[in-house]
Parts: C-alpha cells; sequence; structure tokens
C-alpha cells in the first residue's frame, strides 16, 4: 500500500509539473513588498521564458513624504517549470514629494535607477506563484535628494523582494 502511495505521489507531482511548464500565460497582477515599499506589478508574458514587468511601488515616511517608483523589469526564465530560476534588469525613477506642512520647505527629487536582479517564482498552482528576489541596484540621485545621503551623487545598494502573481 506504501508502495501504491509513493507512487501515485510522484506521478501527480511529476505530472503537475509538466501540465504547469505547459501552461500558456499572458498577463498577471502581482503585489510586491520590499521593506516598507508595497508595489503592484503586471507581468506581461512574450515568449516562453521571456518576462516584461511594469511595476509603481510606494512607500511613505510619517511627516517627511512620499517615495513613488515607476521602473520596468525585462526577466528571463532560466528554466519554465514549477520553479522558474530568472535573471533581468530592472530601471526606473524614484520620485520624492515633501508632505512638510510648510510650504516653504516642499521639495522634490527624481532618482534614476537601474540594476540587475536574480530571483526565483514557484507556481503553487497553474495560475498562483510565489517568488523572491535578490537586487543590486546603482542610483544616479537628484541634486535635491538626500535619499541616500549622497545629494547628486551615485549609489549602489542591495534589496530584496517577495512577490504573489495570479496569471491570467
Amino acid at each position: 500500500m506504501k508502495k501504491l502511495i509513493c507512487i501515485a505521489f510522484l506521478g501527480y507531482s511529476f505530472s503537475s509539473t509538466i501540465s504547469i511548464a505547459q501552461v500558456k500565460r499572458d498577463m498577471g497582477l502581482s503585489a510586491s513588498i520590499q521593506g516598507n515599499q508595497y508595489g503592484i506589478i503586471v507581468p506581461f508574458w512574450l515568449g516562453e521564458k521571456f518576462v516584461i514587468a511594469p511595476e509603481i511601488a510606494i512607500s511613505a515616511a510619517q511627516k517627511l513624504g512620499t517615495d513613488i517608483e515607476i521602473s520596468l523589469s525585462p526577466r528571463f526564465y532560466i528554466k519554465n517549470e514549477k520553479l522558474c530560476p530568472y535573471y533581468g534588469f530592472k530601471f526606473g525613477t524614484l520620485i520624492f514629494n515633501n508632505s512638510s506642512s510648510s510650504p516653504s520647505t516642499t521639495s522634490s527629487a527624481v532618482d534614476l535607477t537601474g540594476g540587475i536582479l536574480f530571483g526565483v517564482e514557484y507556481f503553487l498552482t497553474e495560475v498562483f506563484s510565489v517568488s523572491v528576489e535578490a537586487q543590486g541596484v546603482i542610483t544616479k540621485s537628484d541634486r535635491n535628494s538626500n535619499r541616500f545621503g549622497n545629494p547628486g551623487g551615485v549609489n549602489f545598494n542591495t534589496a530584496t523582494a517577495l512577490t504573489a502573481t495570479i496569471y491570467f
């Protein structure tokens, strides 16, 4: 009986891996958490192993201001199975708006970002996945930006992101 259960489980696991690899995905909707930043990503599958993923994210510091990130990430999947490792690039802008109550201290800054990313996406079902991603990002700060304590300078930062996605 134990052998039969093991064979059935292995058969189910193998068939679910194959069926996930054969599912055609067009687009999805993702929610991302990266530290105190929350984002919405809309991944578009343009091929069996290529995704372009625009993102908008927001983080707010109480009584200081709001940071909005608008970015685009092309991703290249190494395998298209239940567990899908990928790598890619991230290009975008970080827009800061000071929400100080004094009009004389209102300021804004736009920083430019670009970097590399490595991640793995795990498909729990054919249309629902979770992923973890590591990023290395270079930022060219605006001369009015104090985001990294280096106004007008260039900074390198690392980050991780957790994402949950539903595909249509």
